[in-house]
């Protein structure tokens, strides 16, 4: 995964490369909205778009256009991210138990590649698949429902963070770096405003969004370091097996390491292309003596006008 992570990069950013040495008369900003649905993909969600996990979401976003090609994005997206063993008819699944919610907040920067070209200022390649790529950071908080109340499960340490006893796991950050990738298609509907859908992938590089990774704690090692309720929310097993433990092997797997959280967001965007008018108004302005000049197409041409 890291190599193909890489390739891509790679290719990319050589794509980029290539791309910005076309002409840049095509430069404009533009201010979009984004707004459809958040998804997650991990230890407690084998499926990423299942709907009972599905979740509103929206964003707003700045984006600047090198050419018709090439642009840069600014953005920002929050929505919330789930996921519970009941969903899944799975024996392991339904013996666990666990379930988690968290809200997730993002800002990222990523380029965008216009497969086809989009020109809205020239009326033409007015739709475009694109891909996207970037950098993001992301904000997450898990919380499981104890007893009618959501409660906060990083602070808990439900896997022997900060434990003597377990000195390798430390206490996960709840502030991370993601790596955005998706792909899109839009279109121009006027001159100034675009609409599109796009589908983008999260990746990243925790497995604790869902707060459920590695193996169990020994019960008497938890509730003596961490406190009864990180045993509770750790191993909620016994609460569907007639308050009997299932599992007694503190080095059974809760959860599997070794395959990182994903999230997604899926949905519509609508833009607006700021420069475009002002454009328009210096496309069509001749300059005489440094001061605009609105006579005929033949009369300019006859004093020798030049465009601005």
């Amino acid at each position: 995964m890291q190599n193909q992570i890489v390739l891509f990069w790679s290719r990319l950013i050589l794509a980029g490369v290539l791309l910005l040495q076309l002409p840049t008369n095509a430069q404009y900003y533009e201010l979009g909205v984004f707004g459809g649905f958040s998804n997650y993909q991990g230890d407690l969600a084998p499926f990423a778009f299942n709907p009972a996990e599905t979740h509103l979401a929206s964003g707003v976003f700045a984006k600047y256009n090198f050419n018709k090609f090439l642009a840069v994005k600014v953005s920002y997206y929050s929505g919330s991210l789930s996921g519970n063993d009941a969903l899944y008819d799975q024996p392991f699944r339904v013996k666990r138990n666990l379930h988690f919610e968290t809200a997730i907040n993002e800002v990222a920067v990523m380029g965008e590649m216009n497969i086809t070209g989009f020109q809205p200022h020239r009326h033409k390649n007015l739709l475009s698949p694109y891909v996207f790529a970037g950098i993001g950071l992301f904000h997450f908080n898990p919380k499981a429902n104890f007893e009618g109340n959501w409660v906060e499960l990083q602070p808990l340490g439900t896997e022997g963070q900060g434990t003597e006893a377990y000195p390798d796991r430390e206490p996960y950050r709840l502030t991370q770096i993601n790596v955005p990738l998706g792909i899109g298609f839009k279109g121009n509907i006027s001159r100034n405003w675009n609409i599109g859908v796009e589908l983008g992938w999260r990746k990243t590089f925790t497995d604790y969004i869902d707060d459920v990774s590695n193996t169990y704690v020994a019960k008497e090692i938890l509730i003596a370091e961490n406190g009864a309720l990180a045993w509770e929310l750790s191993n909620r097993s016994d609460e569907i097996n007639d308050g009997v433990e299932w599992l007694k092997d503190d080095n059974y797997l809760r959860g599997d390491p070794t395959d990182k959280d994903w999230y997604f967001f899926t949905g519509f965007i609508v833009s607006y292309n700021l420069s475009l008018i002002q454009e328009g108004l210096r496309r069509n302005q001749y300059y005489v003596e440094g001061k605009p000049y609105k006579g005929t197409r033949q009369a300019r041409k006859k004093m020798g006008c030049p465009g601005k």
